[in-house]
């Protein structure tokens, strides 16, 4: 029994309800004298505009609201603005044509595979393009102008955003401008270094740090990649620093930049994180007013290779521009940089013969006595393959004391330079040490000079710390009397023994006499002490 009430009423139900349908259709409803209201839908993509504390300005063409905190200026036209919140967000504004403005977008989608597309209506303004995490590219006509709406370190939706689109109007005359891809470097920014001296461009996956001393100068938006962008200054320190990245058996990768070579270090550092270091050297000096630099460096970090050496990273070091404005005469002291001799290979270059000493800067306990002693010597370097040299050395004394193999390597060098894989010096196994001879970074004073800072330790704990200093047989030293003694380095020379000056100690009694004869071999120094 109750089964079939149950279905009578449910028959009845959709009776009634075809019933009033065909009423409606046939007009019925319009008799009763009922008014009609016309029932539409609300618009689910409307974002609600949330009150966000600022003041309304103009710039350029753009009225807009901008935030507490934060500041808004001109692009490169009147008709592209950027928008920087106190945090460092940024949200970029430009008038463009619509379809400029649909390529970026397939562009920007190209370049962030993962990005969503995104829909949204702000204030009535339909907005269209694509998101990635805490970056956007859109755009919408407001005032009959397309506008496309690109951000650094805000998502689509953030209260700022949402409340800048909503308050944005635009001068009816303002005329489009062309845009060009809608990658990481389209939607970021440029950061300059050293009031100019160099500049680098940062995409949509950065922003810069606030204060940059603190956290790094470029910030990866997500804050899980720091960057930092500096330089180097001072030849030797730059040499100092390739010397210190390449105990760690670096991966080396070669980057041109326009006319430059760059050179990108990887490694596994102490901690156990991959280090990116990258370094461009410069053929001359850059100085300005905040000061100068020898080479372009920049460093990075992250867990694994690829945390390290991003995309947003590697783009980065593309867009490397140097400011020649800022370029000096200032050479490096380099054996071909002088003008005297024309080499026509590298190994013409070092197969000669050397004249110079070496000296004991400093030394553990077992040493301590040797500090300050130092040894004219005579000293070859002789090409065994395209990349291997075979360096050997013979004091005064008749002590060979320095017989080992050094990888050549090239770079961006003229001359090469040289860096210790096997053998011995003074009585150290080089394996269990590391020194690097680079005629170019090194010379501050004199060119056609060779001097190497020389650290040795041994299994047994000791060590010492050697310099040597050499130049090409035939060479002079007279130039050393135009470097007074307050120019001089810190060279850790004993004054009281006749190396004031820079001279080998032989120099006058013996070198000078024979300087003009070819050279005689490592060995015509022997016995040679006065």
């Amino acid at each position: 029994m109750s089964k079939k009430m149950t279905f009578r009423k449910k028959g009845l139900a959709v009776i009634l309800s075809l019933m009033m349908a065909a009423a409606a259709l046939s007009g019925c409803g319009k008799e009763t004298g009922e008014p009609q209201t016309e029932v539409k839908e609300e618009d689910d993509d409307s974002l609600e505009v949330p009150e966000i504390k600022g003041k309304e300005d103009t710039i350029g063409v753009f009225t807009l609201l901008v935030p507490k905190g934060g500041e808004a200026e001109e692009g490169d036209s009147e008709s592209s603005i950027v928008l920087e919140d106190e945090d460092g967000n940024h949200l970029y504004f430009t008038v463009v044509e619509k379809d400029d403005a649909k390529q970026f977008i397939e562009d920007f989608k190209d370049g962030e595979e993962k990005a969503k597309d995104v829909e949204f209506t702000i204030e009535g303004v339909k907005w269209t393009g694509a998101s990635y995490k805490t970056t956007f590219a859109v755009y919408g006509k407001v005032n009959k102008k397309i506008i496309l709406v690109t951000s650094d370190g805000f998502k689509y939706d953030d209260d700022i955003p949402v409340a800048v689109l909503a308050s944005l109007s635009v001068d009816s005359d303002a005329e489009p401008v062309s845009v060009s891809g809608g990658g990481n470097t389209a939607v970021g920014g440029v950061f300059t270094y050293g009031d100019g001296l160099y500049s680098v461009e940062y995409g949509s996956g950065l922003r810069e740090a606030d204060p940059a001393s603190e956290f790094g100068d470029l910030v990866s938006a997500d804050g899980k990649q720091i960057i930092y962008v500096t330089s180097l200054s001072g030849w030797d320190f730059v040499d100092e620093k390739i010397a210190d990245i390449q105990y760690y058996d670096p991966k080396v990768e070669t980057i041109s930049v326009g006319y430059l070579t760059g050179y990108l270090y990887t490694y596994e550092d102490f901690w156990g994180d991959i280090s990116a270091e990258f370094i461009v050297p410069l053929d001359v000096t850059y100085r300005n007013n905040w000061g100068e630099m020898q080479a372009v460096y920049i460093y990075t970090t992250g867990s694994s290779y690829d945390d390290a050496v991003t995309e947003d990273f590697r783009e980065l070091l593309n867009t490397l521009t140097i400011n020649v404005e800022y370029m000096t005469t200032e050479v490096p002291n380099t054996s071909t940089g002088n003008g005297t001799t024309d080499f026509s290979s590298y190994a013409e270059w070092w197969e000669r013969g050397w004249y110079g000493f070496w000296i004991v800067c400093d030394a553990c306990d077992d040493y301590a006595d040797n500090i300050g002693y130092a040894y004219d010597c005579l000293a070859t370097f002789t090409f065994e393959g395209d990349d291997q040299v075979h360096f050997e050395l013979v004091d005064s004394e008749g002590d060979t004391d320095v017989d080992c193999y050094m990888q050549f390597l090239e770079d961006s060098t003229d001359i090469g330079w040289l860096m210790s894989e096997s053998g011995d010096v003074i009585g150290f196994d080089v394996e269990d040490t590391y020194f690097y001879i680079d005629p170019e970074a090194d010379g501050q004073l004199l060119p056609d000079y060779i001097s190497a800072d020389i650290w040795l330790y041994g299994d047994d704990g000791t060590w010492a710390e050697i310099k040597l200093f050499l130049r090409a047989w035939g060479s002079d030293f007279d130039d050393f009397y135009d470097v007074s003694e307050s120019d001089l380095p810190s060279m850790c020379v004993n004054w009281e023994t006749g190396y004031a000056d820079m001279y080998p100690f032989n120099y006058d009694s013996w070198y000078v006499n024979v300087m003009n004869d070819p050279f005689p071999g490592i060995n015509a120094i022997v016995g040679t002490n006065n």
